[in-house]
C-alpha cells in the first residue's frame, strides 16, 4: 500500500523495493526520482543501481577527495558518500530550494547532518543554482563531477554537447572524472543519441567507460552510467560500443530530438 506523505509538485510515499525492503520514494510524476531505505541500518545505503554505479568512479581514481553532484533530488548519493567515504567532501547543486528541506524532513538528511556533524565541517555544501550557470561560473575544481540532472523526462542537454562537456572539463582537477547517468536500450548500440554523447565525450577525454546499471535485469531499457576521464585507469567491464556512425553532439535541440526518438515520444 502506497501512503502519500507530502506534496509540493511531487509525491512522496512509502513502498517496498524489488527485494521487499521498505523504501520512501520521491516521485516526480514520471517515475521514482529518488528513494531511501527506511530501516535504520540501511538509510544511508543506495536503492538504485545507477547510484551505486557512481561508486565505480573510485575504481578509476581511488584518491577522489571532492565531488560535485549536479541534481540533488532526495540527496541519496550525498548521504552515501558522507557515510561511506570519510575523506570525501561533496557539493550539491540543486535548482529547487525546497528539495533540501524535503530531504531533511523525509529522506534522513537531517540525521546525516547530525550524525556526521556537517554543520561544523566542510564535507557537505548545498548550492541553490542552475547547474549550467554554476558550471560556467564556479572557480572550484573537483575530482569527480556527476551529472544526474533531469528536467521532468529530459536530461539537461547543454551539459551533454561539445561546448558543455568542455565547460565541465574546465571544472575538473587533472585526470578528474565526468560521470553521467543516462538512459538507453539494453543493446547500447541501438541508442543513437547515447552513442553521439559518448563520441562527444571522447572528443574531450582520453578514456570513456560505460557501466550498465539496470535496476531490473529483464527490462528492455534502463540506466547507463558513463565515466569520462584523461586518467590511464579504465573499467575493464565497460560495455562495448560502436561509434562508426555516431556524430559529435553540438546542438542541444538535436540531442533532445534523438532522446525523444529513443523514448518514442
Amino acid at each position: 500500500m502506497k501512503r502519500k506523505l507530502f506534496e509540493t509538485g511531487t509525491r512522496i510515499y512509502e513502498d517496498t523495493d524489488y527485494y521487499d525492503y521498505p523504501v520512501r520514494v520521491f516521485d516526480s510524476g514520471n517515475g521514482w526520482q529518488s528513494a531511501t531505505f527506511m530501516d535504520e541500518d540501511k538509510k544511508y545505503d543506495l536503492v538504485f543501481a545507477y547510484l551505486r554505479a557512481f561508486n565505480r568512479g573510485f575504481d578509476i581514481n581511488p584518491d577522489i577527495k571532492s565531488i560535485l553532484l549536479l541534481g540533488g533530488a532526495g540527496y541519496s548519493y550525498p548521504k552515501h558518500v558522507i557515510s561511506h567515504y570519510p575523506s570525501v567532501s561533496i557539493t550539491i547543486v540543486e535548482i529547487d530550494p525546497e528539495a533540501l528541506e524535503i530531504a531533511k524532513e523525509h529522506f534522513y538528511l537531517d540525521d546525516l547532518i547530525r550524525d556526521y556533524d556537517l554543520d561544523n565541517n566542510d564535507r557537505f555544501k548545498n548550492v541553490t543554482d542552475d547547474a549550467v550557470h554554476y558550471i560556467q561560473t564556479t572557480e572550484y575544481r573537483y575530482d569527480m563531477i556527476i551529472n544526474d540532472l533531469y528536467d521532468d523526462l529530459d536530461p539537461v542537454y547543454p551539459l551533454l554537447t561539445l561546448n558543455g562537456i568542455r565547460s565541465v572539463k574546465n571544472d575538473l582537477t587533472e585526470n578528474g572524472i565526468y560521470a553521467l547517468n543516462l538512459s538507453g536500450n539494453r543493446k547500447l548500440n541501438r541508442t543513437d543519441y547515447l552513442l553521439n554523447i559518448i563520441k562527444t565525450l571522447k572528443e574531450c577525454f582520453r578514456n570513456v567507460s560505460v557501466v550498465k546499471a539496470f535496476s531490473y535485469q529483464h527490462l528492455r531499457s534502463g540506466n547507463y552510467v558513463i565515466f569520462a576521464s584523461d586518467s590511464d585507469n579504465t573499467l575493464p567491464d565497460s560495455v562495448e560500443y560502436d561509434l562508426d556512425e555516431a556524430q559529435v553532439a553540438e546542438d542541444p535541440e538535436k540531442l533532445r530530438e534523438g532522446y525523444h526518438d529513443f523514448l518514442g515520444i
